[in-house]
């Protein structure tokens, strides 16, 4: 399904039920988009610099030079004076013109989309493929808005002296049938809070907004499968538990086991990368890559969850027909 650009600029939201090449090039589209706001939003951030600070400073400069000459005792002439009231309402055009810009470009910033969001998608959906039966449909909705919009707060409250919104974003949704019949579904929710709060020196006379930003995001993996073809599998939790393998530093929040489906849920830092870079051997790689390389890695741990979960599946499975064989030499 193509992207309807116009339509998806009104909402930031995208949902499709298609094959994965189709919906890779609509990733590729999203990600176009994205790379064309980023260059824009730059530019207009540029414009406006250049027009607010030599706006600000020739209205503030002649000004300045207009009130000191009134008290002075030279007076200056009609033509200095009319050039100054020229400068003064050139730097306050200059300045309402950069204005006007950094609005239009607060109104765009929205279109800035989260990176993450969409190559976490791009990425889970290059490593299902092969898993996928050809042309197997799969179900993908992503919610590319900010997750501190208006939307998605669930309540504001006090937080000891903190004044705190809190928003739930559940933002990534994946469902798809395997190509043994497996029904998977992987779900992303991001939980923020936003505190606020307003403090005053000793003196009394000066007031500052403290703003502080907390959160995490938790990932959900979940297989449903046809109970007759795996017998006994609500009783493997404790298999399920043992089998789970993650990445360091990634808790394990949730474990389900029914006689139908089992899930695995996690928590991650809100920093999350949606795949981590190689490590690289060179001693002289700078800082800030080490530390990226050390955030949660989203599509590593959903894969991992999803082979942790097959194992059990498999066990499940291989018992079942390991009873059956039994069965049948019984009855024989």
């Amino acid at each position: 399904m193509a992207v309807n650009i116009t339509r998806f600029h009104n909402v930031f939201l995208y949902q499709s039920r298609a094959p994965v090449p189709e919906l890779l090039r609509d990733l590729a589209v999203l990600r176009g988009l994205d790379a064309q706001a980023e260059k824009q939003l730059g530019s207009l951030t540029m414009r406006a610099w250049l027009s607010v600070i030599p706006g600000g400073v020739l209205a503030l400069l002649s000004y300045g030079i207009w009130a000191g000459s009134v008290n002075a005792d030279d007076e200056l002439s009609e033509q200095a004076i009319l050039l100054l009231k020229f400068g003064f309402f050139f730097g306050v055009l200059l300045l309402a013109v950069g204005l006007l810009v950094f609005v239009r470009r607060d109104r765009l910033k929205p279109r800035d989309l989260d990176n993450r969001r969409y190559g976490l998608a791009r990425v889970l959906l290059n490593r299902l493929q092969v898993d996928l039966a050809p042309d197997a449909p799969v179900r993908l909705k992503l919610d590319l808005r900010p997750p501190d919009v208006r939307e998605k707060r669930v309540r504001q409250d006090m937080v000891g002296w903190w004044n705190t919104e809190f928003f739930v974003d559940p933002w990534f949704l994946l469902e798809t049938r395997l190509a043994d019949g497996t029904f998977l579904r992987i779900r992303m929710v991001e939980k923020h809070q936003k505190r606020e709060r307003y403090k005053t020196n000793v003196r009394g006379n000066k007031t500052k907004r403290i703003l502080k930003l907390k959160g995490f995001a938790r990932l959900e993996v979940s297989l449903r499968v046809k109970p007759e073809r795996h017998p006994g599998l609500g009783a493997l939790k404790g298999q399920a538990t043992n089998a789970t393998r993650l990445p360091p530093r990634v808790e394990l929040e949730r474990v389900r086991v029914a006689a139908d489906r089992l899930s695995l849920r996690v928590r991650l830092a809100k920093d999350w990368v949606a795949q981590a870079q190689q490590a690289s051997a060179d001693p002289e790689t700078p800082s800030i890559w080490e530390e990226a390389l050390e955030k949660d890695d989203a599509s590593r741990t959903a894969t991992m969850m999803l082979l942790s979960l097959y194992q059990v599946v498999r066990y499940a499975r291989l018992r079942g027909k390991q009873r059956a064989a039994q069965g049948r030499r019984q009855s024989v």
